[in-house]
């Protein structure tokens, strides 16, 4: 079983992550039919003219005739599509989606009419802008594309979501969803949170100080990066994935607090075996850096 296999893929939510998965599937030779919903109809028309899907709509009912349902939406509206494609899609027809929390997504999946077949997946890439105009063809080469099982998943149906991740250059990798909210919280939604904390309190101190924002090295930017990125989208992970962001916060102000601590004894021995072993961690998981576009994501 192949992308092939599937005659016509309809991609809900036609912003970074669906007009990047669009425009990918069409760069590596994909010769079936694009389906596009988007919420306006200024990015129907664009995405239409610039030949990115076949047809464009912002009726969800557009669906109804794919083989494969695509849903690219933050997670709180996804759900809420899931329970309108189960009198949508054909029979037989597979939705996916690329939700950045699992739990709540699998289990409306779950729910799903039994003449359907859904996969939950999320590919770990992006960028801080969003929107169709920001979309590229090359957004998930080199990717881990992350699989998770529901009761609507058979062989069949795993293996062509599995083929349009690596039609895409994504590495597939299957995984439970419980194993999936709890890893990304640390791999993904903490890196968020800790950025927000990060702009807020240099804002709040900007206050008096306007000057330090014309100081700022690259490695503020870089760690700050993601705080720019798209609110609602993010708002729905913090609220779908609470309970294991706030212990990956926990353990992350427990790590700051052996820091501060350091810090105000003036311990250069603590201080240097703190620092020392959390560079070598750095350089032992990440021997060769990957595009900074593409490293760290929802």
């Amino acid at each position: 079983m192949t992308a092939s296999h599937a005659q016509s893929i309809c991609i809900v939510g036609l912003g970074l992550m669906g007009g990047s998965f669009a425009l990918a599937l069409r760069a590596r030779g994909y010769r079936g039919r694009l389906i596009g919903v988007a919420r306006s109809q200024a990015t129907c028309h664009k995405a239409l003219d610039r030949g990115i899907v076949d047809a464009a709509a912002t009726d969800l009912g557009l669906a109804g005739d794919a083989d494969v349902v695509m849903l690219c939406t933050p997670v709180r509206l996804l759900v809420a599509q899931l329970g309108q494609l189960g009198e949508l899609c054909k029979p037989g027809a597979i939705i996916t989606d690329m939700g950045s929390t699992k739990t709540e997504i699998v289990r409306a999946m779950d729910a799903l009419p039994d003449h359907l077949r859904a996969v939950g997946s999320h590919p770990m890439c992006g960028k801080e802008t969003s929107g169709l105009d920001a979309a590229e063809a090359t957004l998930y080469e080199g990717a881990t594309w992350i699989l998770t099982r529901t009761q609507r998943t058979d062989e069949a149906s795993l293996a062509v979501v599995r083929a349009l991740a690596e039609a895409v250059g994504a590495v597939p990798r299957e995984i439970s969803v419980e194993q999936h909210d709890a890893l990304l919280a640390f791999a993904s939604h903490l890196p968020y949170a800790v950025a927000l904390a990060l702009v807020s309190a240099t804002d709040q101190f900007a206050l008096n100080h306007p000057e330090v924002w014309s100081l700022m090295a690259g490695g503020f930017r870089d760690t700050s990066r993601v705080a720019a990125s798209d609110v609602t989208m993010w708002l729905d992970i913090l609220l779908t994935n609470a309970d294991a962001i706030a212990g990956a916060i926990r353990d992350f102000q427990f790590s700051l607090d052996q820091l501060v601590a350091l810090i105000e004894r003036r311990d250069e021995a603590g201080l240097r075996a703190f620092v020392s072993a959390t560079a070598a961690a750095r350089r032992a998981h990440f021997v060769k850096e990957t595009n900074p576009a593409t490293n760290q994501l929802p």
